[in-house]
């Protein structure tokens, strides 16, 4: 779910709601009533800040890839603002994304067949982190190997395709961490 620093105002509120809502019951339960409800504001209240559920979910989606992007890196930056960095800060996000997390993506993922708009933010994020790659000189290759796997991992897993053990996830986490030490 997303997690603003800007929690606390009604905007952030209905986006944390519609977040609870679509994560628990699915984009299909997602009314705007429920969400000024559940938000504890009343429905022109929300109503101010998304006219429509299409408004509501395109922010949903903007603000959950946004939250992706800015941790990765924030954990980079930490981590010395280099390629490297950054991709072992996706790595971690990857293996460690809560059950919460991964149930909103999975249910937002499900909804685009019906709201595709919703994956432009999706796209737009996807196409900066494999341009952030692009340009790491002979170890480009290595980077976007590792990147593609991450994004294969994170679908399989949101996808319910197939449920890594903790021993498997662990493996391929040191082993991508392994390949990830030799871009700089």
């Amino acid at each position: 779910m997303p997690h603003s620093s800007t929690r606390n105002s009604s905007k952030q509120r209905l986006i944390d709601a519609a977040a609870k809502i679509v994560s628990t019951q699915g984009v299909q339960e997602l009314t705007l009533e429920g969400v000024a409800a559940m938000a504890g504001v009343t429905k022109g209240g929300l109503i101010y800040h998304f006219k429509t559920k299409d408004d509501l979910l395109g922010a949903l989606v903007q603000t959950m890839v946004d939250e992706l992007d800015q941790g990765s890196r924030i954990n980079a930056a930490k981590a010395g603002n280099t390629k490297g960095a950054l991709l072992r800060a996706l790595i971690d996000d990857t293996f460690e994304r809560s059950s919460e997390e991964k149930q909103l993506m999975g249910n937002l993922l499900a909804a685009a067949s019906s709201y595709p708009h919703l994956l432009g933010p999706v796209r737009q994020l996807y196409s900066r982190t494999y341009s952030d790659f692009t340009q790491s000189g002979s170890q480009t290759g290595i980077a976007m190997v590792v990147v593609a796997a991450l994004d294969g991992i994170a679908m399989l897993d949101l996808l319910n395709f197939h449920r890594f053990s903790k021993q498997q996830r662990e493996a391929m986490r040191r082993t991508l961490h392994a390949m990830a030490k030799e871009i700089i």
